[in-house]
């Protein structure tokens, strides 16, 4: 078995963040607000791990946001995450920066490990066939054991028999 190795750097731990952004910006402004939130890692001296881009995606349950004294809800987001080290002491400086930008619908900072944990393809929603047919990182912030991961392989087996 592996070692979870938790950061390769005195003081620093490696970090995980989920965020929806905002279904009203365009695909370019999208990327512009990522762009901001890896751009501020590196200025806090972080190092990014791994990152996906955000999608698209149509949420469980409505969510709200107050915008210019108007709430509105919801139902679909884009969805992205980014793994970093950051030293421990600047992870709230990092967290106020996200909380700011006006574009986040929801945000989630998590502490993992570094190693890229993996995660059967017919849980992850929304994945063409292209993607299907590929090993995919994991978007949740769970680390997989051997043993979860055995699991879920076993069910996708029995799952795949009975069709």
């Amino acid at each position: 078995m592996t070692e979870n190795i938790e950061s390769t750097k005195e003081g620093f731990k490696v970090y995980e963040l989920g965020i929806h952004l905002l279904p009203s910006l365009s695909e370019a402004d999208v990327q512009i607000e990522f762009s901001k939130i890896k751009s501020n890692i590196e200025k806090l001296d972080g190092e990014i791990i791994s990152e996906s881009i955000p999608r698209m995606f149509n949420l469980a349950y409505e969510i709200p946001k107050t915008l210019k004294a108007q709430k509105k809800w919801y139902e679909t987001a884009y969805f992205g995450w980014v793994k970093f080290e950051l030293d421990s002491s600047k992870l709230a400086v990092f967290e106020k920066f996200v909380k700011e930008l006006e574009d986040t619908l929801r945000y989630l900072i998590v502490k993992t490990v570094r190693e890229n944990t993996l995660v059967a393809k017919d849980i992850l929603p929304n994945y063409d066939d292209e993607v299907n047919s590929k090993e995919v990182d994991v978007i949740d912030t769970a680390v997989a054991t051997e043993e979860v991961v055995v699991d879920a392989v076993e069910e996708t087996v029995s799952d795949t028999d009975e069709k």
